[in-house]
């Protein structure tokens, strides 16, 4: 996600996007098999054309060791080689043993460039073998030199504890050049292996992860795995994990995530005490907050219950995210916090839109605020009246995202009002309206777009911006007539 919001950030929740992998081609084909033997003549024909393979093969090496020996690349400065290297590495982790093993030259390139050797994870494939991962582990240490870190452990395949102490004595004395560090532990007791093996972390550190497997978050009493103050640390996603782990000065904070994993099936939400987010959020130049599955806890000094409470200044915060989170919790958040630059509000909070009403009434205290994007919420029958009401106040609104009605489907008559002349409804329905992005809504056919983007163009439609950007994920009753005329009427369409 990037800090500055645009139309490619609506209606692109990510546990919607289910791959389906492409089925296997049967290998055999029963039109091709014949139970006869061959007759000799064709036994001898395959056996030339084997030995003609061959020869073939040994030419095709031949001429390859030739034009390898003759090649630009051999010729390139290591200097040049080691940031190609460098480049595909971070791409690909597997890459570079497979680097070692072309030549004896790109061998010794490989073994003089310290950066190649910063990234050190343990994933399933180690899990099984940890005196290897150890092995590993040391020599990265060693060729990295003083280059900074890239550190993800999952402790979720490290059976014992003692593998997980030894693992984190290796590192520790090595974190304080640390920028990247994430750990997954399956519960308590390893994450305070962590804390007791992270006392060097800090100084270098631009991006933490922590998590701990949901079952586990709540046993015991959380505890901050860092000790030092964090400078540099610009990015943060707890996952499961209170805000209590991360309780050091971060003056540097950009983008903060907290959620629950969309893969655990469970009804409960994390709770987050209000006075610490709101402490962390207003201590740091924050311009990202992502909240997923989470209620927030009140004490009885909050600002809050004051009579003029004052708000909460988040002066830099663009994109705002609730993913099922409940209506009271996101009105509570937008009622004590001012917000001038949230350019992006995305929200998953079911029927009720207390919310947006609230939003709706003081639409000057959000100046900023460009794209609104829905999930789960009932586009038809009666809750459809308050939700357009609140749109009317909003006409700055530049692009709207739809998502899994709560109904199953959206129904057509929002898209009439958005469609609906000043003759009709008294005004246009957002009028800077440039962006429209439908996901999982099983019922749009392209038709009902196609009305609104006609009605808004042309000398007819003066009042109001054109539509010129239409995204529409998984809705597999899109008409390819319509898709088509769509894509002649506006200037970008992306269908997946």
């Amino acid at each position: 996600m990037t800090l500055s919001p645009s139309f490619e950030d609506l209606a692109a929740w990510e546990d919607l996007n289910i791959l389906v992998s492409d089925e296997d081609d049967d290998p055999s084909d029963p039109r091709r098999m014949d139970p006869r033997q061959l007759p000799p003549e064709i036994v001898e024909l395959d056996k030339s054309i084997a030995d003609l393979e061959a020869q073939l093969g040994e030419l095709k090496l031949k001429r390859s060791r030739l034009l390898d020996e003759r090649a630009l690349i051999s010729h390139l400065p290591p200097e040049i080689m080691s940031r190609i290297f460098e480049l595909g590495v971070d791409e690909s982790l597997e890459l570079l043993p497979v680097l070692s093993l072309v030549s004896h030259r790109w061998r010794d390139i490989v073994l003089a460039c310290p950066s190649l050797w910063t990234y050190i994870v343990l994933d399933s494939d180690w899990g099984w073998r940890i005196p290897a991962f150890l092995r590993k582990v040391r020599a990265h240490l060693k060729r990295s030199q003083a280059s900074k870190l890239f550190v993800d452990i999952d402790f979720r395949y490290v059976e014992s504890f003692v593998d997980a102490q030894v693992i984190m004595a290796e590192l520790e004395p090595h974190l304080s050049r640390c920028y990247s560090f994430t750990v997954s532990v399956p519960d308590w007791s390893r994450m305070r292996i962590v804390q007791e093996h992270a006392s060097e972390l800090g100084p270098a550190l631009e991006d933490l992860y922590l998590r701990i497997d949901a079952s586990e978050s709540e046993v015991e009493d959380p505890f901050c795995v860092l000790t030092q103050p964090c400078p540099r640390l610009t990015h943060v996603m707890l996952e499961h994990a209170p805000l209590e782990c991360v309780g050091v000065p971060m003056p540097s904070l950009r983008q903060l995530y907290l959620l629950r994993d969309h893969r655990c099936h469970s009804s409960s939400r994390i709770a987050y005490p209000f006075k610490g987010l709101m402490s962390i959020a207003t201590a740091s130049p924050l311009k990202w907050l992502n909240i997923r599955s989470a209620v927030f806890n009140l004490d009885s000094t909050e600002e809050i219950f004051k009579a003029n409470p004052a708000l909460s200044e988040l002066p830099l915060l663009k994109g705002l995210s609730f993913d099922v989170v409940d209506s009271a919790s996101i009105s509570l958040f937008l009622e004590s916090t001012s917000l001038p630059a949230l350019s992006l509000l995305s929200v998953n909070s079911g029927d009720d839109i207390h919310w947006l009403t609230r939003i709706a009434l003081s639409p000057q205290r959000y100046p900023s605020l460009r794209l609104l994007d829905l999930r789960n919420f009932n586009f038809n029958g009666v809750g459809l009246a308050p939700f357009v009401r609140a749109l009317h106040h909003l006409p700055q609104l530049t692009g709207l995202g739809l998502t899994s009605p709560a109904s199953g489907v959206v129904g057509g008559r929002l898209f009439e009002v958005l469609a609906a002349s000043p003759d009709t409804v008294g005004e246009w329905l957002l009028p800077r309206l440039e962006a429209l992005c439908i996901q999982n809504c099983p019922d749009i056919s392209g038709h009902e777009l196609l009305r609104v983007v006609t009605s808004r163009r042309g000398a007819a439609a003066v009042q109001v911006a054109k539509i010129s950007y239409l995204k529409i994920s998984q809705c597999y009753l899109l008409d390819p007539e319509a898709l088509e005329r769509l894509t002649a009427l506006v200037d970008t369409v992306r269908t997946l």
